[in-house]
């Protein structure tokens, strides 16, 4: 449910600058219609495009209307794929959050009969599926960080390159609000996704940290030996993080968000160095 909360606030979102995004072109022509003056506003299409066979001033509405289609395909596209990707790692997620619920019930009153075995003992039993459960969070997240590192690293480095670029570009056409705006939006998106990106592996990094914290607030110490060594075990692998990565290059979480954020601010003033 949590996971697709956030997936649907991702949507509402992304799809509010897209409106943006795509309203800022029409602003000359309604200009026109309400405030009329002597002669035609400049307009600027969504892209700058060029048509080969015509001019594309004498067919502006019927090359927003493409330029439109196109756009919406691609950003619903990108929800999509995100939104997918955010209901299966806080699917994970639940896996091991499940997992250290299920350690802490059932060491409240183990099962501690003299003259049972601990192998047949009920205690025992439940533990035992608890360290499966564990094994298997931990291969579906090897799984799923495998098969998204790639996307990962190139959505990572086109939305640093994204938020640099328009960055300059806001402060470049502050004498010109349609572009400004238009750059802006632009932005404000590219820093949004990066941040959604990374808010889903901070959610994993954090729920298999916290099956370490309650495999240790658990009454361990009133179950017997064995079971006592099952839980060190899961112990000792919950100090290897579960971490989303890009390219094995670049942690998936809020801290890394900072950081690259900075990095971003960095480049823009390198950029506008360069211009002066």
């Amino acid at each position: 449910m949590q996971g697709n909360r956030m997936a649907q606030f991702y949507h509402n979102t992304l799809v509010s600058f897209m409106g943006l995004f795509l309203l800022v072109p029409l602003t000359s022509p309604i200009l026109d219609i309400v405030h009329p003056i002597n002669g035609t506003r400049t307009r600027q299409q969504l892209l700058r495009v060029n048509y080969i066979f015509f001019n594309g001033g004498d067919y502006f509405f019927y090359i927003y209307v493409q330029l439109f289609c196109a756009a919406a395909v691609v950003v619903f596209t990108i929800i999509s794929a995100d939104w997918l990707y955010m209901l299966i790692i806080h699917h994970a997620s639940g896996l091991f959050a499940v997992c250290g619920h299920r350690v802490q019930k059932a060491t409240v009153n183990p099962n501690n009969s003299t003259g049972t075995a601990v192998s047949e003992n009920y205690t025992y039993e439940k533990i035992r599926n608890c360290a499966i459960m564990h094994s298997e969070a931990i291969l579906f997240y090897n799984i799923l960080n495998g098969s998204s590192q790639g996307s990962y690293l190139i959505q990572v480095g086109l939305n640093m390159l994204g938020i640099s670029v328009t960055a300059v570009q806001i402060i470049v056409n502050l004498d010109r609000p349609e572009e400004a705006m238009r750059s802006a939006a632009f932005c404000g998106a590219s820093q949004f996704h990066l941040f959604l990106l990374s808010l889903p592996g901070q959610v994993l990094l954090d729920h298999c940290s916290d099956l370490a914290d309650n495999i240790y607030s658990s009454t361990w110490y009133g179950t017997p030996v064995q079971i006592q060594k099952v839980l060190y075990v899961m112990q000792i692998r919950c100090k290897r993080f579960c971490s989303l990565t890009a390219g094995g290059l670049y942690e998936m979480n809020i801290e890394n968000f900072g950081i690259t954020f900075k990095t971003c601010m960095s480049y823009i003033t390198m950029l506008m160095s360069l211009k002066d």
